[in-house]
């Protein structure tokens, strides 16, 4: 996302903890943890810096109009934030790219951002959509969305990160179905490694790509969003993008399960969103009295509560819908 900020023309600081990382960024032009072998130098487009240190984070901050586009992962960013607020400026735009829900409280992450904010009108928004970091440093052409509550401060993100080259960003005032839509689809996507490490193929993922989209719908519906966001890239364009690559760590982690690898064993590799998420999905379908049989399935075979045979007869064994 700082790259592609970049592109726009824009002065993009990237904050970091460790020094030799930071070092290397601001003398290198890359990376060295993430995609390293990738140029951070925009040709003709605007300077990424890093930073390390509290105070230089705090001066930047203080920037007028400064936006935060926040990317850890969801289980960090509302304990960054409480940590941080005291810097954070009260008009600050963040834009929250972590996919995901807030397992400690069962919160949707802006929710959660807020309250560990302590504010209830800090301006947000919610980047999301099919988008693999990699290809977005290939220059492989790429769409996105961005919700708020307030249109005017998606349109400001838009602006920000569209270079009319490679990324393109779409706008929406749906914040709600928009981070469902990107945080859902992690245990779906989960729940299609299973599928391949079950041996299964391509009409039995995509029969469960479908369904699987029909049930996001549903608990979007519920949740107090429009059915009409998950229709678009931040449902059924990130969910194709996480069930059908390999790329995917979620989809990855799904077939490790079925290989019989350990939940705890998989996490220690890398992150994987749709573990924690898979348990707050299952929360929201009881509160919303949703049977949801997918996500429960995915739910139950995490948590090796149902063998994978048994998982399949449950699906297929069920009553005819329409």
């Amino acid at each position: 996302m700082a790259y592609a900020a970049a592109q726009g023309g824009n002065e993009t600081v990237i904050y970091m903890r460790d020094a030799e990382q930071c070092k290397t960024i601001n003398n290198e032009h890359r990376n060295p943890k993430y995609l390293s072998d990738f140029s951070l130098h925009v040709e003709g487009g605007g300077e990424i810096r890093g930073i390390c240190t509290l105070e230089d984070l705090k001066e930047e901050l203080s920037t007028p109009g400064v936006v935060i586009l926040h990317a850890l992962p969801c289980q960090l960013t509302p304990p960054w934030f409480k940590e941080h607020k005291d810097i954070i400026p009260k008009d600050a735009l963040i834009c929250c790219t972590a996919k995901g829900l807030y397992l400690r409280t069962n919160q949707l992450m802006g929710h959660a951002i807020l309250d560990a904010l302590d504010r209830s009108d800090q301006p947000l928004a919610f980047l999301s959509g099919p988008s693999f970091a990699e290809e977005i440093m290939k220059g492989n052409p790429t769409t996105l969305v961005v919700a708020s509550d307030e249109l005017f401060q998606a349109v400001r993100i838009q602006r920000l990160l569209s270079n009319f080259k490679t990324v393109r960003v779409f706008t929406s005032d749906d914040p709600v179905g928009v981070q469902l839509g990107g945080a859902l689809k992690n245990p779906l996507a989960v729940g299609a490694g299973m599928v391949a490490g079950m041996g299964f193929g391509t009409n039995t993922l995509s029969a469960m790509v479908t369904r699987a989209s029909h049930e996001l719908r549903q608990l979007c519906i519920a949740m107090g969003g429009n059915p009409r966001t998950i229709d678009g890239l931040a449902g059924i364009g990130d969910l194709m993008l996480t069930c059908f690559s390999s790329q995917s760590r979620n989809q990855r982690c799904g077939q490790r399960l079925m290989k019989g690898e350990r939940v705890e064993d998989i996490q220690k590799d890398c992150t994987v969103e749709g573990i924690a998420t898979a348990d707050v999905a299952i929360v929201y379908a009881d509160m919303c009295g949703l049977d949801l049989p997918i996500f429960r399935c995915v739910h139950s075979l995490i948590h090796k509560k149902i063998s994978a045979d048994d998982a399949v007869l449950d699906l297929m064994g069920r009553r005819s819908q329409k």
